[in-house]
């Protein structure tokens, strides 16, 4: 009676204890790079509304402040695209926030940014670097939604895999892919689940639409992101031949672009990448 009791014990404090590890938001790890990435920076915020929200807040920062309501200023930027350029802080900060857009160059909010400053200094560099800050944030946002997905997607899943490396090196080659994604089996697991991509989401598992890819010779087209986006599915094979996952890569669009040239690109672009894949395995291999 007493193991037993002791066992009950163990299970109740396991698992609360469990349940309590926090996962970010994907903003939040977007932030956290910026951040990691610009030492000199002092203070970065993301300023959204979050679907089903009225309210726009602080969602992410390296500052803390979570939940804090935009102000006049903030709304100003969102709603007429004009940056906040700003001397603060006594003097010794300077203060930039700039509207915050996703993949498809859509508003989806504010970003500031602050760094030293010291009277006198030119004001035009951090300008630039804060607008080339945003603009790199763009691409790694499919939409608002996306900024408030858990990060990691699923608790468990690795985000430093090979398929991750592998992504970072073909958007660094390829700049006008505005989206790129790879799915593949998790190890160990007999689901297809995004393994790298440029908008997080590791570990979520394939749709129904998915499926039908990896299953499927031909690659499957549509326009998303209201029209200015344009994707192309695709199966995903190793050097050897074998069918280890699915692609899907997207390219800035405009109606009356060349989709047919849209899909040739995608496709040579996956039939680069399949040499660089030696099997399945190697795609969520753990590759910091």
């Amino acid at each position: 009676m007493f193991r037993l009791a002791c066992l009950l014990l163990a299970s109740a404090v396991a698992l609360p204890l469990h349940a309590q590890i926090p996962v970010k938001i994907y903003g939040q790890e977007l932030i956290d790079r910026v951040v990691a990435k610009n030492p000199d920076l002092l203070v970065a915020v993301m300023h959204v509304t979050p679907p089903k929200s009225a309210d726009n807040v602080i969602i992410a920062s390296n500052i803390g402040r979570i939940g804090k309501p935009g102000d006049e200023d903030d709304l100003r930027v969102i709603n007429t695209g004009n940056p906040n350029l700003e001397v603060a802080h006594g003097g010794n900060r300077y203060e930039v926030e700039l509207v915050l857009r996703d993949v498809a160059g859509e508003t989806i909010g504010a970003l500031g940014l602050v760094w030293p400053y010291k009277a006198g200094q030119d004001k035009a560099p951090f300008e630039k670097k804060a607008e080339q800050i945003r603009d790199g944030l763009a691409r790694r946002i499919l939409n608002v939604a996306n900024l408030m997905d858990p990060y990691p997607f699923e608790r468990l899943a690795t985000t430093k895999t090979y398929a991750q490396k592998l992504v970072e090196q073909t958007v660094a080659a390829h700049p006008d892919v505005t989206v790129l994604a790879m799915r593949g089996r998790a190890r160990g697991a007999a689901e297809i689940v995004v393994l790298g991509s440029t908008f997080g989401r590791h570990g979520k598992k394939a749709d129904a639409d998915d499926m039908k890819i990896f299953s499927a010779s031909e690659a499957a087209t549509g326009v998303y992101s209201n029209g200015k986006r344009f994707g192309v599915d695709l199966q995903l094979r190793d050097v050897a031949g074998e069918t280890v996952g699915t692609m899907n890569v997207g390219y800035a669009y405009r109606q009356g672009d060349d989709e047919r040239a849209l899909l040739a690109k995608a496709i040579g672009l996956r039939d680069e990448l399949q040499k660089r894949i030696p099997s399945a395995e190697s795609l969520d291999e753990l590759d910091p």
